[in-house]
């Protein structure tokens, strides 16, 4: 089974160790490969793949929304999200979906947490958190306050959503339409003011050793604290809330959940994805 991760960085993505370790719990031989493809490039490289035989992939930044465009259809999370990290051929045609908001979802759940009635403060307002709120409002959330250091594209990606619910509750055509919808609010960073259960960082901030300038009274009631990014290194956010007596994770257990459920979709094997979230922490703490 030939499968690839395309992206732009693409040499430090974990991605072929983790679906290795996959196959090897279900005795499966796979071939995963790390692709380096940059935007202009991406729709040419990804068809020589195709012509060698590639049957699934992953599609990692900056080329989630590009992979649209190569898709013959969209699952509704690919739609909900406007985003696919994950192609699956079907045929003669590609299936695009996006695992990354369940993946998260699934994480959350490890952690002993429940979304449903959840207050969640959502941080930035790109592809990560598009890619999450689907799956949080079908989870049955209360309220998803979206802020970004830009407050219109948080106030235009709320407004988007509170729309789509509407129009959702109006034909009750769809998996969220039969849930009490939760508010969906949008804002810049100092409306995060407020009483949180959970809150996600979906910036890019911890690359640059930096965190979102979010107010002190967003940690008033020591909510839950992730942050998508993960290293050996805690990220400055989660060191943030840490010190504010806040219980954190970072986003390891993330990029394993969601591999997990692409994997699935190639194969229809469900990993024990806890064995390997535990290999992937220990070499990270080994500094490898």
């Amino acid at each position: 089974m030939k499968l690839a991760v395309f992206g732009s960085p693409i040499a430090h993505s974990r991605s072929p160790q983790i679906h290795q370790a996959f196959a090897e719990q279900h005795g499966r031989q796979i071939e995963y490969t790390r692709i380096l493809a940059e935007p202009e490039s991406f729709p040419a490289i990804f068809a020589r793949f195709q012509v060698a035989g590639g049957v699934g992939a992953n599609v990692t930044v900056p080329l989630k929304e590009l992979a649209l465009q190569l898709c013959d259809q969209l699952s509704p999370r690919a739609e909900q999200a406007g985003a696919v990290n994950t192609l699956i051929k079907q045929g003669e045609l590609w299936l695009g979906h996006n695992t990354d908001g369940d993946g998260l979802v699934a994480d959350l759940l490890r952690y002993g947490l429940s979304l449903q009635n959840a207050r969640v403060l959502l941080v930035g307002a790109g592809g990560a958190i598009r890619g999450v709120l689907g799956p949080f409002i079908d989870a049955g959330c209360e309220h998803i306050h979206i802020v970004n250091r830009t407050a219109s594209k948080a106030d235009a990606l709320a407004r988007e959503w509170q729309t789509r619910l509407t129009a959702a509750a109006a034909t009750e055509s769809t998996a969220i339409a039969k849930l009490a919808p939760p508010r969906i609010t949008g804002g810049g960073l100092p409306t995060a003011v407020g009483k949180w259960d959970i809150i996600i960082n979906g910036t890019s901030s911890g690359l640059s050793n930096q965190r979102p300038e979010l107010p002190g009274g967003a940690l008033q009631q020591r909510p839950f604290c992730y942050d998508m990014v993960y290293g050996s290194e805690l990220p400055p956010f989660l060191h943030w809330a840490q010190a504010h007596h806040c219980a954190i994770a970072d986003g390891l257990g993330m990029l394993v959940e969601q591999a997990a459920l692409s994997y699935f979709q190639w194969t229809g094997d469900v990993p024990n994805t806890q064995a390997v979230l535990d290999s992937m922490r220990s070499d990270l703490t080994r500094g490898e």
